[in-house]
């Protein structure tokens, strides 16, 4: 077919292939200048690649041999590095997630050995607090992290855990977090034993008390019968009716211990 063309259909088509050729080589060297910065702090890949992509389909295009060989050299050069230099960083940020994870489940663990330990209100709290802590640092970055810590980690590393290490994390941490609500629930259905005990001996301690104010009113109402004066008889009376009162105070005291027992039973 080629010996169809016209000198002039030739020389056209050596044109456009030395026009592609310029165009490949523009193309190439923005792919390997234009998505990282001089000093190798940062790329942006999926820039880089949907470029790559784009000039992938350019090869297509017309081209002399030799420029084709060349042109595919600096391409895939450009490629591999750009793909090495992904590797490494994946590379690095598992290492740094991996770092983090580690001080994460150190937080974690020692909650949960705080809230299996803890024996008061306080002790339940410190664990919480070592639970939200947890929390806080599987956050990116480092705040939240003591001041040396933030200080040499944030200069190595972005304090970005991986997903994997995120989740076991988080798997862990809601595992510390059952513990101390059960605990705690324990510790507050103890407390509330303690104190339904302690009320009920209150109960029966008032409702002997009574019977024995009781019996002492009625030798009081025996003692008012026979009085041989009016006098002796309004002081048996005054003396029965403060007995009768402490009576009247303990019952109302026992409703309000019957309550408490009835409310704390329920919870």
């Amino acid at each position: 077919m080629h010996a169809m063309w016209s000198a002039s259909d030739k020389e056209a088509w050596k044109a456009r292939c030395r026009e592609n050729a310029r165009n490949f080589e523009s193309e190439i060297n923005r792919l390997q200048s234009d998505y990282i910065d001089p000093l190798g702090f940062w790329r942006r890949y999926d820039e880089f690649w949907e470029h790559a992509r784009r000039i992938s389909a350019m090869f297509k295009t017309p081209l002399f041999r030799e420029d084709r060989e060349r042109l595919w050299a600096a391409y895939s050069t450009a490629c591999e590095a750009m793909k090495q230099a992904q590797a490494r960083e994946r590379e690095s940020q598992r290492a740094d997630s991996s770092e983090k994870r580690d001080l994460v489940m150190s937080k974690i663990r020692e909650a949960y050995f705080q809230a299996k330990e803890a024996a008061d209100s306080a002790e339940f709290a410190q664990a919480d607090a070592l639970l939200s802590e947890a929390l806080a640092w599987m956050k990116n970055g480092w705040e939240g992290f003591n001041t040396v810590t933030q200080l040499i980690s944030s200069m190595l590393s972005s304090g970005i855990m991986t997903w994997e290490d995120r989740e076991e994390c988080w798997a862990e941490w809601k595992e510390a977090q059952a513990l101390l609500r059960l605990r705690r629930d324990e510790f507050h259905a103890d407390m509330r034993a303690t104190r339904v005990g302690r009320w009920r001996d209150w109960v029966e301690e008032n409702d002997e008390l009574i019977e024995t104010l009781q019996a002492e009113i009625d030798e009081c109402e025996e003692l008012e019968r026979s009085a041989r004066t009016e006098e002796f008889a309004a002081k048996v009376r005054d003396r029965t009716e403060a007995k009768a009162q402490k009576i009247v105070a303990l019952e109302r005291r026992n409703e309000e211990l019957e309550m408490k027992i009835a409310q704390a039973e329920d919870y």
